[in-house]
């Protein structure tokens, strides 16, 4: 629960100009009254914005932490890119951000982490991770402890956390539906998703399935398979598939691992066109497009919700306000050869 100004004013059945007067000391406030909004004040610790920025004086810069996870290059990229414009072309001058980019996907690494950077003494914390009960408790423990949390890309839906930024998966896998639907009425679909412990990857393939079933009714088939954005994985799978099924006339690729799958149907060498559409504007994606090999990519901006988190999480820190919406979507784009 977020302590403001108007939920005091509500609690104590006053105005909120009433909480201001007796938050700065001011005079015209009926004594009994001014006792029982003293006593709210006092037990949950609340300070108006000023009172917070000068608390600051001689503490230095905000400290952000942001947890990069243990994905493709490319991304990461992408992400330290959304860091810099932060930092150094918004005027975020009184934050210090640090980073720490893990080399697995395993809570111990999260956690670890998290860890090392409350040792370092972050004020906050941004954070790309799996939606997990224990992540959703972490991320409690540190609300708990006055450590407000953003999720980027992927969230963390049932936790505490202040903030999300990212793509509207469910969305983004109802366009790859719609994209890939001309091609394959009356034949099969191949779904290849990561890791569905990650909202992103599990909201997508929601979406897609909808979406597709929407348009055909049950006059598709459709099989999923899990890669957990792994190339060898995602190489068997696919090559599994099309070998196997000769009805097979489309791919979703929801996930990052998409040589595996070009290399999978390079190998297949089928006597039929297999349309494909995948996520993310990656350079394989891009050669595999202009190539003619894939069809469609939906893209999204991977530095700009990075370098919005920071600005959210910084305003937060400074104001102790929190966001005007707990959930903000960054602009998808469809990505064709010709826009190349």
């Amino acid at each position: 629960m977020k302590v403001t100004a108007q939920w005091i004013a509500e609690q104590c059945g006053v105005s909120r100009g009433t909480v201001d007067r007796v938050v700065n000391g001011r005079p015209n406030v009926a004594p009994e009254v001014r006792e029982r909004v003293q006593k709210i004040i006092s037990e949950y610790g609340y300070k108006t914005p000023s009172q917070r920025q000068a608390a600051r004086v001689g503490h230095g810069a905000f400290r952000i932490g942001v947890i990069l996870p243990s994905w493709d290059a490319f991304f990461i990229r992408r992400m330290r890119e959304g860091i810099r414009v932060a930092v150094h072309n918004r005027g975020l001058n009184d934050v210090n951000v640090l980073v720490e980019e893990l080399k697995n996907r395993s809570h111990r690494a999260y956690f670890e982490a998290i860890g090392r950077m409350e040792e370092r003494g972050i004020d906050g914390l941004i954070v790309t991770a799996p939606d997990t009960v224990a992540m959703s408790e972490e991320i409690d423990r540190l609300v708990a402890i006055g450590i407000p949390v953003v999720t980027c890309d992927s969230d963390v839906r049932q936790s505490r956390r202040l903030y999300h930024i990212g793509q509207n998966m469910v969305k983004s896998g109802r366009i790859a539906a719609g994209l890939l639907a001309p091609y394959v009425e009356g034949q099969d679909v191949l779904v290849v998703t990561g890791n569905r412990e990650f909202t992103a990857h599990g909201l997508r393939v929601r979406g897609f399935l909808d979406r597709l079933h929407e348009i055909f009714d049950d006059n598709v088939n459709v099989n999923v398979i899990e890669s957990v954005e792994q190339y060898e994985l995602t190489y068997d799978g696919v090559l599994q598939q099309v070998r196997q099924n000769p009805r097979l006339r489309g791919i979703y690729m929801a996930n990052e691992s998409v040589r595996g799958c070009m290399d999978a149907l390079e190998r297949a060498k089928p006597n039929r066109r297999i349309h494909v559409v995948c996520h993310d504007l990656t350079p394989h994606a891009r050669q595999y497009l202009e190539d003619g090999r894939l069809d469609f990519i939906v893209d999204q901006d991977f530095s700009a919700q990075t370098t919005r988190a920071i600005e959210v999480l910084a305003h937060t820190l400074r104001t102790g306000e929190s966001p005007r919406q707990s959930i903000e979507y960054i602009h998808t784009s469809i990505i064709t050869r010709e826009l190349l």
